[in-house]
């Protein structure tokens, strides 16, 4: 279980799955790399996510759906998600001036597999981990990107983790969140990195909290998320871009203010079929739009995105970092 479930916290009326994690679709895998080193003005706290969908997505790329809800970001290869309807490589989360870095590392990791390539799109998703991690000096390398990719698994740790260590929403620690939840036999699972918010804007599990008792910070901007989807269910990619945008509502039942300073991506993708780039016509049974099971597949979206955001609030720890930058976490005493 998640660490919300674990402390005895649910979300929404939809089952968790067995993990209550991405994972539980099967095939899904969480790696994480962490970069954490120095003191002071150098301090690093940073790393790399990386989330692999089943099989060989280069060779069989698979359908996938992307929302923007505001796009002052840095994130890579959206646009052709948005144009195309798939995803080709696995996803990386990193820190916005290791974006670059990280789709790159991504692309020579591919071409190691398929040399014969000629064309690679990279998806790499961003928050700006500035506050706490000296995130001008770039250490994200491709070997950080190999380790997380190589070192991805089902069970999926949350917490001041790889892209999530050096993180801060609602004024508070984050880091890596994730979520699930069962939709008759099909799984809806999602992965939160969020760094967004102030104090006055967080909302747990509907109610205000009192966090009168631990320091907060004030921050430039407000910060932003990145949010991935995944579900088994047969969905086209216009219907996993609305999945997205559903996730967007899970995002604001926390408090998410989506202000003209922050870059929020929700992507989504499906395992339950393949689009080889060659071939001719895809013959794949969809689910309707107006069914029983769409309106519950989009409903899974919202509360996986919630629960997975809170989750990673719930698991992060209390971090020193740059300038000896203290940022709380969110004590138990306030959830009382």
């Amino acid at each position: 279980m998640n660490t919300l479930r674990k402390a005895g916290f649910s979300v929404g009326q939809l089952p968790p799955g067995e993990r209550c994690a991405m994972s539980d679709v099967a095939g899904v895998l969480v790696g994480h790399c962490t970069v954490c080193h120095g003191e002071g003005g150098s301090a690093v706290r940073t790393g790399v996510t990386a989330i692999l969908p089943p099989g060989d997505p280069w060779d069989e790329p698979l359908p996938a759906g992307v929302f923007v809800l505001h796009g002052y970001g840095k994130a890579v290869g959206l646009w052709q998600v948005a144009h195309m309807g798939t995803v080709e490589t696995p996803i990386l989360l990193t820190n916005t001036l290791n974006t670059f870095r990280c789709a790159d590392a991504l692309v020579s990791w591919t071409l190691s597999r398929h040399p014969q390539a000629r064309s690679v799109n990279p998806v790499v998703l961003e928050c700006n981990d500035g506050w706490l991690s000296a995130i001008e000096a770039r250490p994200v390398t491709e070997e950080h990107v190999r380790a997380a990719l190589a070192g991805a698994d089902a069970d999926v740790a949350e917490g001041c983790v790889g892209a999530g260590t050096g993180m801060v929403a609602y004024e508070l620690k984050s880091g890596i969140g994730t979520a699930s939840c069962t939709v008759d036999q099909w799984t809806v699972g999602a992965l939160a990195m969020p760094n967004m918010g102030r104090r006055e804007d967080i909302r747990f599990l509907g109610r205000e909290l009192d966090l009168s008792s631990v320091p907060g910070i004030r921050r430039e901007e407000a910060g932003s998320v990145a949010v991935v989807l995944a579900t088994d269910v047969p969905l086209s990619p216009r219907q996993l871009s609305i999945l997205a945008r559903r996730g967007a509502l899970g995002l604001a039942r926390t408090g998410a203010p989506a202000d003209m300073g922050s870059g929020d991506f929700v992507l989504a993708f499906s395992t339950s079929y393949r689009l080889p780039t060659k071939q001719e016509r895809a013959t794949v049974e969809l689910v309707g739009d107006r069914s029983s099971l769409m309106s519950k597949v989009v409903r899974a979206a919202a509360q996986v995105v919630e629960e997975a955001v809170l989750s990673a609030l719930l698991a992060a720890e209390t971090v020193v970092g740059r300038d000896g930058r203290t940022v709380h976490a969110l004590p138990c005493s306030a959830l009382e």
